[in-house]
This record gives C-alpha cells, sequence and structure tokens, in this order.
C-alpha cells in the first residue's frame, strides 16, 4: 500500500476532525467528494488500484459522528423501515453474489472488466467470466457506501445538522467553480501540469481533450463526462435552493454558474442531463399548485428560456455561419455520439452487459464482475434482477414518501433540494456510469434524505462547541405515507 501528500493530508485532516466540531467532518466529507481523480491509497498488489481521498476520509467521518451518537442511530438506518433496509439487502446479496457466482459461473459468458497492465497502465476487455480484481476493489467501495449512508443517516438525526449541511455544500460549489476555472485557465497557458497534484489516482485520465476548438472542461475529475455528472448533482441542489429562496444570493450565484459551465462542458452528458433536470425543476416548480400553493418562482424560468430562445433566434439571423458552427459542434458532441467510436465500444459495453445478465439466469456475475456504460445495465449485470429490484426500493422509499412534519420550512427546502440532488445523480447514471459504485456524495445525499422520511425517530444529542453531546430532543413521530 502506497500513498501521497494528498493522501497523507486527508488522513491528517481526519485526525483533526476528531477534536473539534462536528460540523467540520460534513464539511470535510462534501469538499472532498470533489476530488475524483485523487487516490489517497494505491494498492500494488491489486495492479495499483486507487482508493479516493474521500472513500479515505470517509472512515474518519463515520468515526466523529458515532463518537457522538453511538452506533444505535446508524445501525437503526439499516433496519426496516428505514429505506436504507433496502440498501442492506442489496449490498448483502452483492456480497453473496460476488463470492459464490464468479467461481459457479466461471466461463459461462464473457465480461468486460478491466486488465491492469504492468506500468500502472491499464485497458477494458472481453475476458470470460471469472473471479478478478475489479470484484474486490468494487466491493470494497460497496462496503464503503453503505458506512457513508449509516454514518450520514446519523449526522442528519442531530440538531442543525441541514443548516451544516448547507454550508458545507456552498463550500463545495466554491471549490467546484474554482478548479473548473482552473482547468481552463492552465489548459489555455499551457500550465496544466499545476493540476497534476489532484489527478493521482490510476485512471485513464483525458484532461486535455478540445472539441469544436473548445477545452473539454475535467476539472478534478478525470474526464469531462464525470465533471459534468457532478456538476449536474450541484446545479440541481443550487436551482431547488434558489426556487424556494434559501439563501438566495449565493444558490442564484451558484446555478448560473453551473449552468455555464456545463454549457461550456462540451459533455453530451451535460446536455441531456440539463433538459432532464430542468424540466424536473419546472415541474416542481408548478406542482405546488396543485395541493393550493403557490408556484416556484416559474416566470424567472419561463423569462429565462424566453430569452435564451430570443437570443438563439437572433443569433441565426445574424449570423447564419455561427449557427452552423454551433451545429457542427453539437453533432459531434452530442447528436454523433451513438455513431462515433466511443458511442459504438459504449453500445458494445451494454449488449455484453445484457449478456452477461441473460447468461447469468438474471442473477448477476457479482459486484464490479462487468462493465457497461449506463447504470441499469451495470446493476442488471452485476447484481441481476434481485439487486436492481433492492436498489430500486431504496430509491423510490428515499424520494417519494413524506418528510417528518416537525421539520422546519427551511430544512423542509434542504431537504427537497437533496432529493434534486439524487434524482440528478441517478439521470447521469443511467446516461453514463459504468460501475456499480456511485460516489460518496450520492450517499451523504441519500443519508439526509432517508432520516426526513424515518417514521419513528429519536434526535441524536446534539454537539456542543466542543463537539460534546448535548441535551437530546424529543422524538419525532411520523405515519411514512408514500405519496404519488
Amino acid at each position: 500500500m502506497a500513498t501521497n501528500v494528498f493522501g497523507v493530508l486527508v488522513i491528517l485532516f481526519g485526525l483533526v476532525i476528531q477534536f473539534v466540531h462536528h460540523k467540520y467532518a460534513i464539511y470535510g466529507m462534501l469538499a472532498l467528494t470533489l476530488f475524483g481523480a485523487a487516490a489517497a491509497v494505491t494498492l500494488p498488489a491489486m495492479g495499483g488500484a486507487s482508493i479516493l481521498v474521500a472513500n479515505v476520509f470517509m472512515v474518519f467521518f463515520a468515526l466523529r459522528i458515532m463518537r457522538i451518537t453511538g452506533f444505535a442511530p446508524a445501525v437503526s438506518s439499516l433496519l426496516y423501515p428505514s429505506t436504507g433496509f433496502w440498501l442492506l439487502l442489496l449490498i448483502v446479496y452483492g456480497l453473496v453474489a460476488t463470492v459464490f457466482f464468479p467461481r459457479l459461473m466461471a466461463g459461462m459468458t464473457e465480461t468486460m472488466v478491466v486488465q491492469r497492465l504492468p506500468g500502472g497502465l491499464s485497458r477494458i476487455s472481453l475476458n470470460p467470466l471469472g473471479f478478478s480484481g475489479t470484484h474486490v476493489t468494487q466491493t470494497v467501495y460497496a462496503l464503503g457506501s453503505v458506512m457513508c449512508f449509516a454514518a450520514s443517516f446519523a449526522f442528519f438525526r442531530m440538531r442543525s445538522a441541514y443548516q451544516y449541511f448547507l454550508g458545507a455544500f456552498f463550500l463545495l460549489c466554491w471549490l467546484n467553480v474554482i478548479f473548473a476555472v482552473l482547468d481552463l485557465v492552465t489548459f489555455a497557458t499551457g500550465t496544466a501540469d499545476l493540476m497534476d497534484f489532484i489527478h493521482t489516482a490510476n485512471y485513464s485520465l483525458m484532461t486535455g481533450v478540445e472539441m469544436g476548438g473548445l477545452k473539454r472542461i475535467s476539472g478534478t475529475f478525470p474526464e469531462s463526462s464525470a465533471f459534468a455528472s457532478f456538476t449536474l448533482i450541484l446545479f440541481a441542489i443550487a436551482a431547488s435552493l434558489y426556487l424556494d429562496n434559501v439563501r438566495p444570493f449565493l444558490s442564484g450565484f451558484f446555478a448560473l454558474a453551473f449552468l455555464i459551465l456545463l454549457a461550456l462542458s462540451t459533455s453530451g452528458t451535460a446536455y441531456v442531463g440539463l433538459v432532464i433536470v430542468l424540466a424536473l425543476l419546472m415541474l416542481q416548480s408548478v406542482a405546488p399548485v396543485m395541493h393550493g400553493g403557490r408556484m416556484r418562482k416559474p416566470l424567472l424560468i419561463y423569462a429565462g428560456s424566453l430569452s435564451v430562445l430570443a437570443i438563439v433566434l437572433l443569433v441565426a439571423v445574424l449570423s447564419p455561419e455561427f449557427v452552423e458552427a454551433i451545429a457542427t459542434f453539437f453533432d459531434e458532441s452530442l447528436f454523433g455520439k451513438l455513431s462515433s467510436d466511443s458511442g459504438r465500444e459504449r453500445g458494445h459495453w451494454n449488449e455484453v452487459a445484457w449478456t452477461n445478465f441473460i447468461d447469468s439466469f438474471g442473477l448477476g456475475v457479482g459486484i464490479g464482475g462487468a462493465r457497461a456504460s449506463s447504470y441499469i445495465f451495470v446493476l442488471l449485470s452485476n447484481v441481476g434482477l434481485p439487486g436492481a429490484i433492492c436498489f430500486a426500493l431504496f430509491v423510490l422509499s428515499t424520494l417519494f414518501r413524506r418528510t417528518v412534519p416537525q421539520a422546519s420550512s427551511q430544512d423542509h427546502f434542504i431537504i427537497r433540494a437533496i432529493r434534486c440532488g439524487m434524482t440528478a445523480s441517478l439521470i447521469a447514471a443511467i446516461l453514463v456510469a459504468t460501475v456499480f459504485d456511485l460516489g460518496m456524495l450520492f450517499y451523504v445525499l441519500a443519508g439526509g434524505a432517508a432520516v426526513a422520511v424515518f417514521p419513528s425517530v429519536r434526535r441524536a444529542p446534539a454537539a456542543s462547541k466542543d463537539g460534546q453531546a448535548g441535551p437530546a430532543q424529543k422524538p419525532l413521530h411520523h405515519a411514512g405515507r408514500l405519496v404519488g
């Protein structure tokens, strides 16, 4: 096992947060999810597999929270009727599938897996099914996701937790904007090497790619699609907060900033994801009218959409050549994607993943056993139909159950924004996810959303300024009904 300077700093910070106010744990947890290409630890024995900084820090995050709340809240998050029960079933089934199925079904099908090569290189190739290193690494990530969910659940049960989350979220937004701008500036000035300290994971890096004369923004991630997927989550949360008038200056600023960055990213994931997320935000804005409430700033959305349309039409009239160049750009980045070499390759991955699902009798080939280009096919090929059903129940029960009525109005709006972020994460995953792991940010958000629907919980003791436990709040009671 080997580490680097960034990894050492993360470990030291993890030790420090054990002795400061627990709000800094969520600040660190969210901030480090940004570094999607930074390894804290490298495992030479596993062919140079990398463990990201957020995954390492998650252990310290969980330790800090459980030192305050004890183990009971975290354990309760995984027991019925908590929504985490379905996540636990998914991972338990995934473990069984990973340990036994690659051996029982060895050679029965061919899967797309990552092969580690000498010199820290890797490639994705078609190989007969068998137990491999990716089974181990993705299973470790899956176990980490359960721990992250449980620790986040325990954190959000503490007093003022959603307010602390809000502060941590805006810090994450600032960092994402700063590093995206640095990515553009260092590329333009020929100083891209300055960003190497955040590109330490053993991934195939595509950080200096251009499309249509524009730099494909990768920020702190290995490639543009990963940056777009992450930024889409932040955009959905910021836009939802703005529509609910929560810190409107900051949330509005970041929603606009992320909209611009996604537009400039040249990622097809960004463009398709934006269309879906914007449509959902508009529906969310109008939905309160059906229950006798008021619209959530819909005129601003409509006016913005009409303004963009007017500008596009004006440019089309004044500069036909510019419109032709834009059309060529979108054909290259979006519409012609499926017919490109990359598009055909990813389509082939999905075909192979579907074959793995059929050949395994719908049971899957184990977590990490197959790679695809959509989370739907990843689930079906890795954990089969039983795992896919568990995941669907986990998501649906987290997103579509009523929040506790005792939640303050602002906490209610933050919970709604968290759910928007989860939805955006799932949209991006369905479009381009290649592996079982959805990332630590998804499970932090899931923990915050799960607390809001847990039918009968007792708030964990709030921590005082020195981080020690304070008096407990009264229990919260809630019917936990599903809503359509």
